[in-house]
């Protein structure tokens, strides 16, 4: 019967349940069916994105591609289902719940909220006011499907700015789904720490964010807190690969950028994995020369021709776009084989992954 087949494949890892989608159509209308899919193991589905410019965040209209390359969202992009509103900017994503910032139709110019919301099941809550006067660097959201609980990230920066001094990170905010409110934590690092660039991804793995910074000697590093803001830490990139991409895959941290040799003649992309969290030592996964990527074309500026946009969740692949028209690819790492998905014609980053979450959270209404 059905409800046989669907107790079986809930027992299969997401990327098992992806090629069993291909087994028939019944099958896959099985893996469709809205009654099934909160039991359902889920994986990437696409990326949302925007036209309005390269922000740290993302403006009204979102747009959304799947990883096939079909337009058509699964969920909807639009903030129709939230409560009334002049303005929503989509800050971050993070397994399957949406951070933004809520700007009501009575609030003032510069005033607004955040909410958390699921555009699966359309249920969304209003965070309160976190009471941080300073500069907020970055807004993030960290949640784990294995948890009913989310958390949101404010990273504090001084409140002066010079273009002469560089601004440096003093502490953060953190709000518990689970508690109801937010606490704050003064940085509990040694050195000084600066936010490499706000439109960075970020990384919620071990009950920790990680994102991008520079060090006092403007080294590249990683560094990462956990939900209470009380534990801080910070490691190198690997060698000489500065502006890199980090992203959770497999349940490890990723690093992948593009590294020229000395004589800038060949261009790499290269990942590196961190199988030892512990040890905060990386090692080299895969690298791949970008004329291969690019049918043999030599790459001229890397600033154009590739943007980094995530690395799969569940497997070895790889995607980015390339090229002024922002093309949309993907490279497996297993088979080294490159596939072009779509045209994003006007989308510009940040790009968000998103894998739908069908499962009801208590902390989340309609």
């Amino acid at each position: 019967t059905d409800d046989l087949l669907v107790e079986i494949l809930a027992r299969v890892p997401a990327k098992s349940l992806a090629r069993f989608k291909c087994v028939s159509k019944h099958w896959l209308g099985l893996t469709f069916d809205r009654s099934h899919r909160r039991r359902l193991p889920q994986t990437l589905s696409g990326f949302f994105y925007s036209s309005a410019g390269e922000e740290c965040f993302l403006e009204s209209p979102v747009h959304f591609t799947s990883v096939e390359g079909s337009r058509r969202p699964l969920v909807r992009t639009s903030s129709a289902f939230l409560p009334s509103h002049r303005r929503v900017d989509l800050l971050d994503c993070c397994n399957g719940l949406l951070l933004c910032r809520w700007y009501e139709v009575s609030a003032r110019a510069d005033e607004f909220r955040y909410v958390v919301c699921n555009p699966a099941t359309e249920k969304w809550v209003v965070l309160p006011d976190s009471g941080q006067a300073g500069e907020v660097g970055a807004a993030r959201l960290g949640f784990d499907q294995a948890s009913p609980h989310f958390h949101v990230f404010e990273l504090v920066e001084q409140e002066f700015f010079s273009p002469d001094f560089p601004v440096y990170l003093i502490g953060v905010q953190v709000y518990s789904s689970e508690s109801g409110r937010w606490v704050h934590n003064e940085k509990a690092w040694d050195e000084h720490i600066r936010l490499a660039n706000r439109q960075s991804a970020t990384v919620f793995l071990n009950g920790h964010l990680h994102f991008h910074t520079y060090d006092g000697e403007s080294r590249q590093c990683l560094a990462a807190v956990d939900t209470e803001g009380e534990t801080w830490t910070d490691f190198r990139a690997p060698g000489g690969l500065d502006g890199g991409h980090i992203q959770q895959s497999q349940g490890r941290l990723h690093y992948a950028n593009f590294h020229q040799d000395e004589d800038a003649r060949v261009v790499r992309l290269v990942v590196h994995v961190l199988e030892d969290y512990d040890s905060k030592e990386w090692i080299l996964k895969h690298s791949v020369e970008t004329s291969y990527l690019s049918g043999g074309t030599h790459v001229l500026d890397l600033n154009v021709d590739f943007h980094l946009i995530a690395v799969h969740p569940e497997c070895n692949l790889i995607f980015f776009t390339a090229g002024w028209d922002t093309t949309f690819m993907c490279y497996n790492m297993d088979s080294r084989r490159v596939k072009v998905i779509c045209n994003l014609e006007d989308g510009k980053p940040p790009y968000l992954p998103y894998v739908p979450l069908y499962t009801e959270l208590p902390s989340l209404h309609t």
